[in-house]
């Protein structure tokens, strides 16, 4: 029995310590996902009609564990990523959301986002970085520039762009229909 826990401890420690690297997030990374907790619905609106955003989720993965890191694969880096999953209704139809941030080996910040068939993985735009050239300032715009549509998309009512900002979440965004819609009004 004592040989068997010291050779799955001694195997953990050996995995754990197969990160190439390991990026932590550092003071204001998170900021990128304070401005949702789960349940919170949003309402955007225009003469045209009113959306809303739902956050159904919202995870976190940053440890400093070397025992038992919870991602990654073997010979890799170990990058602390946090994100949110959710749902937006326009009119009769449902978007899914997924918005990702992780933290890069410059040290800065990147995204991927989802939101209708409009994806954009890896988000490095130049307009969206800081002076530094380092990581994505305070909003980010995924566009035809820097994502693309998915298998099934664009559908009629889908995205043109969006704003993500670091403090205030979802911004702004133009349907393909030519409608913008602005953050709402507190």
């Amino acid at each position: 029995m004592k040989r068997t826990i010291f050779l799955l401890l001694t195997s953990i420690l050996l995995l754990s310590s197969c990160y190439r690297n390991m990026y932590h997030f550092e003071e204001g990374d998170l900021d990128w996902v304070c401005p949702y907790n789960v349940g919170d619905v949003i309402r955007f609106e225009t003469n045209n009609g009113t959306d809303l955003l739902y956050i159904s989720k919202k995870t976190i993965n940053d440890t400093y564990s070397k025992i038992a890191p919870h991602e990654g694969v073997w010979g890799a880096d170990f990058r602390a990523s946090a994100e949110y999953v959710g749902c937006f209704v326009h009119r009769k139809n449902r978007h899914d959301l997924w918005a990702r941030f992780y933290k890069r080996s410059d040290g800065g910040i990147g995204a991927s986002f989802n939101l209708g068939w409009r994806f954009g993985f890896e988000v490095e735009d130049s307009r969206n970085m800081n002076e530094e050239g380092t990581s994505i300032r305070d909003t980010v715009i995924i566009d035809d520039a820097n994502s693309e549509y998915g298998g099934e998309g664009p559908v009629a009512d889908d995205f043109e762009y969006f704003k993500w900002s670091k403090k205030e979440g979802l911004i702004e965004y133009r349907l393909r229909d030519g409608t913008v819609y602005p953050k709402p009004n507190e």
